[in-house]
């Protein structure tokens, strides 16, 4: 099956169009966009929080439902990320297993025997927005780190709020342990199954950021071992740290025969990735796409950045 990849497409306002464009040239199966997706921020939250949900509902969600009718076999997966806020999500969760799927926290058939498992939360950042941000794992919760903020806002009622980043509210080891106990379940016990999370893991080449510090999730590296370990985990895409692919010269982690990509963001000419499910590590391909729309696929990404 196959299957394209890409994630921040917030970068630039064109590069929802430049993945639409690219996947109706090489028509993956399924087409995954692993967060941050929307462009349009104002100069506060609170003037964001009208124009990000103008954008979804007058520019994603058309978009998107124009080219799953001239595209009805190639499904797509996405999801808000950190930088999208939450806000706007009630628009796309009531357009989820219509034009589109929802990803977070969420585990979809995407084959026989394939699955796809979603998370979209990050550790804690330096940022004032906190939708989508969480303390990273019971025991190191990634708020002690230097200037990272602890307190923040929140939309997640539609309105700006006050909110400070509690471990004892839950962290994204609690989560991925839930997400965990579904895929042991009988319903998933039998899929191998593709993880999506917008963070990457911590200390790879996938988390590098511009001042050479490592700021991934400790908490995704300890799922994405435990599972990579079993031999059910085929593949997991990340984002979110849009230069390190470009930092660490490589988009690619391997975690045993399970490879790990960040195809990272950083420019008008959109990254992606393109490969097949069965054999992710060989089959991986970095895709580029300029304003043409036309895409370009390179020989493999096994070994230089994008």
């Amino acid at each position: 099956m196959k299957l394209l990849f890409t994630s921040d497409t917030h970068v630039f306002p064109g590069h929802l169009t430049r993945i639409l464009k690219a996947a109706a040239e090489l028509r993956p199966q399924l087409l995954v966009l692993g967060g941050d997706l929307i462009p349009d921020w104002r100069r506060t939250i609170r003037d964001t929080i009208p124009s990000h949900r103008a954008w979804v509902r007058e520019k994603l969600l058309p978009t998107i439902e124009r080219f799953h009718r001239s595209f009805p076999d190639t499904r797509i997966f996405l999801d808000l990320g950190n930088d999208d806020l939450a806000a706007a999500a009630p628009l796309l969760e009531a357009r989820h297993g219509i034009d589109f799927e929802l990803l977070h926290m969420r585990i979809a058939e995407a084959a026989p025997r394939l699955a796809l498992a979603g998370y979209m939360a990050v550790n804690p950042t330096p940022f004032l927005i906190k939708d989508r941000e969480k303390p990273d794992c019971r025991d190191w919760t990634g708020l002690d780190v230097m200037g990272v903020r602890r307190e923040g806002v929140e939309t997640v009622s539609g309105v700006e709020r006050r909110t400070v980043l509690d471990p004892a509210s839950g962290t994204i080891e609690d989560d991925l342990d839930r997400l965990s106990e579904e895929l042991l379940s009988p319903r998933w016990s039998t899929h191998d199954f593709l993880f999506v999370s917008h963070c990457p893991p911590r200390s790879t080449a996938l988390d590098l950021t511009s001042m050479h510090t490592h700021v991934g999730s400790i908490a995704v590296r300890r799922f994405i071992e435990r599972w990579s370990a079993t031999g059910r985990l085929r593949a997991s895409f990340h984002g979110h740290i849009h230069e390190s692919p470009s930092m660490s010269g490589r988009m690619i982690q391997s975690f045993g025969t399970a490879p790990a990509f960040n195809v990272g963001q950083e420019s008008e000419v959109l990254q992606a990735l393109l490969l097949n499910t069965d054999h992710p590590a060989e089959t991986a391909r970095p895709v580029t796409v300029d304003r043409s729309g036309i895409p370009t696929v390179g020989l493999n990404a096994s070994g230089g950045g994008t």
